[in-house]
């Protein structure tokens, strides 16, 4: 009997894992304004790109848990927080006031555990309906060559673009 217990585990503990290898870590995604889910930058000249490593509880779509929309009186904000490798380093930063075709200020930035410089984001496409959001991003330093094309999620939503 335990031996099927341990077989049954395994075979539970190979589904859990959640690496989409159909994401080239190696390679920046291009710079798109269609909603193609792509995240990627450089800090230190190093690439890091979103999508790959979703953790233990996937949803249907990444970027559902990586990017949030806050609009109401006290803010407009998007909060980023991107898994970047397995071992869960992430990518994070906040876009205040985003407005299609004009820049912002990036703020709280993070590669993993170290705080970098604030910096600013062209947003080129902000889609309400669609909730669509595409933006390049840098802080003119160790955080370079960013860009993300992705759909939010804005909180207590549970739909999924």
């Amino acid at each position: 009997m335990k031996k099927y217990i341990l077989i049954l585990f395994s075979i539970v503990s190979l589904w859990s894992c959640t690496e989409d290898n159909t994401v080239d870590i190696t390679v920046m995604p291009p710079a798109t304004t269609t909603g193609a889910n792509t995240f990627g930058c450089l800090v230190d000249g190093w690439i890091y790109v979103g999508g790959r490593y979703w953790g233990w509880n996937p949803s249907p779509l990444w970027t559902h848990d990586s990017f949030f929309y806050y609009k109401n009186e006290e803010e407009d904000k998007l909060s980023v927080s991107v898994r970047t490798k397995e071992d869960g380093f992430r990518i994070e930063f906040t876009i205040l006031a985003p407005k299609e075709g004009e820049e912002s200020v990036i703020t709280n930035v993070k590669a993993g555990e170290e705080k970098l410089e604030d910096g600013t984001a062209f947003i080129s496409r902000f889609d309400t309906s669609a909730k669509i959001i595409s933006a390049t991003f840098g802080n003119g330093s160790r955080l370079t060559n960013g860009r993300f094309d992705i759909h939010y999620a804005t909180p207590g939503s549970n739909e999924y673009q």
